[in-house]
């Protein structure tokens, strides 16, 4: 049977015991990583430091370590075979029988030979490359449980203060784990310096050093920089106006009303393109709210941000339209198969269509992914359009509002689309728009 070298544990070594215990717990408890994980990094350490001290990879078979996470118990054995005296040829693997009995009486040649190595008999080198394994391994072994806990956080939003500030970044400290939000991913109008720091003394309260973002993406810390937190925030993000709509309206967090679509330009405007699985619900009041009750918090987060609501429709047209707003369209020429749309406006109407620096209809391209051509009705080479208000003395009242509420502005709005289309979008009887089709199509003959 295997022969055991046994030893009385020494003072010294049942205080390094505790403070090991001690250390191991308050890591263990502090990062929330399972005690079977950590023993298992604690024995790799202790063997890559053995074996590289001797210089052998092989050598990893003659050690057995065993690390107990709950009482810091580690026990090192070194396993050599019991050889006659002029036999042994490599004592790294084979131990003269002679040494062998002086350790155990019983020894017998043939036999495997343990021998217990005490932490505290290893030399000053071979503990300062524990040490700095140890570091090594447990930092990856940190960012791993930080990359397993919010990795299924993406798109979640966060609450945290801003610990430090650098000219590239701010620290983030959330529940103790330190993020980045990038300076890029700032809305314009942002500030944020920590409470400590003298600058927010002399600012007081212009500042603030709780910052609210969306965990936008989790790198792999075995790819990511190992001085670089591998959980980037952002406040410029269309998730962070997603998962901030899904906070303020109950209606989206029950999914009753569905978010199909975020584009926005921070700071500036956005575009939300949402649509409602209840036909009872109003997916733009639902999101806006009574006097805009709803949206004000997320107008006030975004630093003034403007967020267009704007309802889905399956028809391309009238999206179009919608996505334009605040601007009032007239007609559209599609052409589908190129994604490419001619949006006739009138003259008045062509600056708001356009948006200042072009910023809204850049957006309601990309919500659309047509590419939108804004032009004057003028270039239409037809006659001057005619808003549907105009026919309110030949038109009944609700059925007016009804094309309105569609999107149905102008005469050649309703004109340029074909009846059967525009009675399954309004639900108003055939003979009804034939008879609407007719006095629009005598004023324009006219």
């Amino acid at each position: 049977m295997p022969r055991t070298k046994s030893s009385k544990i020494s003072d010294k070594e049942k205080l390094f015991r505790q403070r090991l215990h001690e250390a191991m717990q308050e890591f263990i408890h502090q990062h929330g990583i399972p005690k079977e994980r950590f023993a298992e990094v604690m024995r790799d350490a202790i063997l890559d430091v053995l074996v590289r001290s001797e210089k052998n990879e092989a050598l990893k078979r003659a050690y057995s370590v065993i690390v107990n996470a709950d009482t810091a118990d580690i026990q090192i054995l070194r396993r050599r075979v019991i050889v006659p005296d002029e036999e042994v040829e490599d004592e790294r693997w084979q131990i003269p029988l002679s040494a062998a009995l002086e350790k155990d009486p019983q020894a017998t040649p043939g036999e495997d030979f343990y021998e217990e190595i005490e932490l505290v008999s290893l030399n000053r080198n071979q503990i300062d490359q524990l040490k700095a394994r140890l570091k090594q391994q447990l930092r990856d072994l940190e960012r791993r449980a930080l990359y397993e806990r919010y990795i299924h956080m993406v798109g979640e939003i966060i609450t945290g203060e801003v610990l430090k500030t650098t000219r590239d970044e701010l620290i983030v400290l959330h529940e103790g784990n330190e993020l980045s939000l990038p300076r890029t991913e700032l809305i314009p109008k942002d500030e944020y310096i920590p409470k400590d720091s003298a600058l927010a003394f002399r600012r007081g309260r212009n500042t603030s050093s709780i910052v609210k973002a969306v965990v936008h993406q989790v790198l792999d810390p075995k790819k990511a920089p190992a001085s670089r937190p591998i959980v980037i925030l952002s406040r410029t993000a269309p998730a962070f106006l997603e998962a901030l709509l899904k906070l303020e309206i109950p209606e989206i967090y029950d999914g009753i009303i569905s978010i199909k679509k975020v584009v926005r330009i921070p700071g500036e405007r956005a575009k939300v393109l949402v649509e409602s699985y209840d036909d009872r619900i109003d997916p733009v009041g639902a999101c806006v709210g009574v006097k805009g009750t709803r949206i004000r918090p997320v107008v006030e987060e975004l630093r003034g941000e403007y967020i267009d609501i704007i309802p889905y429709n399956p028809d391309v047209k009238l999206m179009i339209s919608r996505a334009l707003a605040p601007a009032t369209v007239m007609y559209v020429d599609l052409y589908p198969h190129r994604r490419y749309a001619k949006v006739f406006v009138a003259p008045e109407e062509y600056a708001r269509a356009v948006g200042r620096e072009g910023i809204n209809v850049r957006l309601a391209q990309e919500l659309l992914d047509y590419e939108l051509d804004i032009r004057e009705a003028s270039e239409y080479g037809e006659e001057e359009d005619i808003e549907l208000s105009e026919f309110a003395d030949e038109i009944p009242e609700a059925i007016l509002k009804t094309l309105q509420r569609e999107g149905f502005q102008t005469a050649q709005a309703v004109l340029q689309f074909p009846i059967d289309e525009l009675q399954k979008r309004t639900q108003i009887d055939l003979p009804t728009l034939q008879r609407v089709y007719e006095i629009l199509q005598a004023e324009f003959e006219e």
